[in-house]
């Protein structure tokens, strides 16, 4: 089983210090850095709180104060909202607040646990996958309507992936003994469609809705990268390196996909792009630490990365050819996870 954003957050502690000083672009440097305000959580006396850093050399602003752990905050795709997690109750819930940390609001019965969760496009509902009684579901939280509905599911262990980009369907795999697979499921209606039939896992679909990219477990039990359309038909191999983990994200053009995994010489995470159409590969980075969770930034001018070394671990920017690679952030404390 892939392990979760959360499951990661239990299992790493990685320190980031964020100073007053950080580094911007030069009026020589080309790039358009846009990924504020970020919010992130970490860890500070013994407390695990989430803060907003709204510009380059700006002031923190902390969201939270309860005692307890606040994870995974997560924008809202029209950046009014954040959702995240949190144990106040005595185990992983999740709640919204607005944009300034006010209006904090549990959307869940503080019982049921939750894995993993996901925006829908419009910013009007949020997939979560619940964990109740050792049984994996997912349940769709309507926010303008106040409802709520489990997804009525056949399976005992269901893998939350993302939304359709028209908000119509949602992706999720499937790991029990006698049915394995990526699905997809209408939201609006009974409709279901098996996209593959392997050990696949974390699915993700492509900005234009024409695509889907997965992560297959072989036989050795690591991961090779692959997509096919929709419906599951002209499916591709795009990354057979047997590989443990690889971080992804499509480029919004959906033409190509850029992903971090084990470079072989140094032993590191470093950065690489794929081209969908010839499946050529280029190495973005040549860091020698471990440079992770690259995604496109402004509609793939540059693209943000972490990069950890010595358990450090900061955001830099570089651009698409992996040029001018900036560090954005210098910190101090125990970091947890960060969006923007």
């Amino acid at each position: 089983m892939l392990i979760s954003n959360l499951n990661k957050i239990n299992i790493f502690t990685i320190f980031l210090i964020f100073s007053s000083i950080f580094f911007g672009c030069s009026s020589q440097n080309s790039q358009n850095i846009n990924i504020f305000p970020v919010v992130f959580s970490f860890s500070k006396n013994q407390n695990v709180d989430i803060y907003k850093l709204s510009s380059l050399g700006g002031e923190l602003t902390q969201l939270t104060t309860d005692k307890s752990s606040e994870t995974m905050p997560t924008w809202s795709p029209d950046k009014n909202s954040i959702a995240y997690l949190s144990d106040i109750n005595g185990t992983n819930t999740l709640w919204i607040m607005d944009s300034n940390g006010k209006s904090k609001k549990e959307i869940l019965d503080s019982d049921i646990k939750v894995n993993n969760f996901f925006w829908s496009p419009d910013s009007k509902k949020i997939a979560a996958e619940i964990n109740r009684n050792d049984k994996l579901s997912i349940i769709i939280i309507n926010l303008e309507q106040n409802s709520k509905e489990i997804l009525n599911l056949p399976y005992s262990q269901v893998f939350i992936g993302d939304w359709s980009p028209d908000g119509k369907w949602l992706l999720y795999n499937v790991e029990d003994t006698n049915n394995k697979g990526v699905k997809r499921k209408s939201i609006t209606g009974v409709d279901e469609f098996t996209i593959t039939e392997k050990d696949d896992h974390s699915p993700k679909w492509s900005p234009n809705g024409k695509w889907i990219a997965f992560m297959r477990k072989n036989t050795l039990g690591n991961f090779d990268l692959v997509y096919t359309n929709i419906y599951g038909e002209k499916e591709e191999i795009l990354l057979r390196e047997n590989v443990k983990k690889i971080d992804y994200d499509w480029s919004s053009d959906s033409k190509n996909i850029i992903f971090s995994k084990k470079e072989k010489q140094s032993n590191m995470n470093e950065i690489f792009n794929i081209e969908i159409k010839n499946g050529s590969i280029k190495q973005l980075t040549f860091n020698r630490v471990n440079d992770l969770n690259p995604r496109w930034n402004n509609k793939n001018s540059t693209i943000i990365f972490s990069s950890e070394n010595e358990d450090i671990l900061d955001l830099y920017s570089m651009l698409i050819d992996g040029s001018e690679q900036i560090r954005l952030t210098r910190n101090l404390d125990k970091f947890i996870d960060a969006d923007w």
